[in-house]
């Protein structure tokens, strides 16, 4: 197997995107989807979401298989995601 069923890069819409709308999620959700090993893109529902690899890196079960089989995962957009889980949380908090 050379590749695994992933986005390569955040889409438009992605959650874990600086640019996304302001507390359209809310904290809670965010910190919930955030603690989750892994997160499907909610457009190509067939695809593990980039947006989520990138920001948890290693914390991601996605990115730790990957790993583990020597399979590259291509992603890009590192610098369109938040930095950290904190910043992304109170990004989404309703105001």
């Amino acid at each position: 197997m050379s590749s695994l069923p992933n986005v390569k890069k955040p889409c438009a819409q992605c959650p874990f995107r600086k640019d996304t709308l302001k507390g359209w999620l809310g904290g809670e959700r965010m910190a919930e989807i955030l603690a989750q090993g892994s997160f499907v893109c909610h457009k190509k529902q067939d695809l593990q979401c980039a947006g989520h690899m990138l920001i948890n890196g290693d914390d991601n079960d996605f990115v730790r298989l990957a790993n583990r089989l020597g399979i590259e995962l291509d992603l890009s957009g590192r610098e369109l995601v938040f930095d950290t889980r904190s910043e992304c949380e109170s990004h989404h908090e309703h105001r």
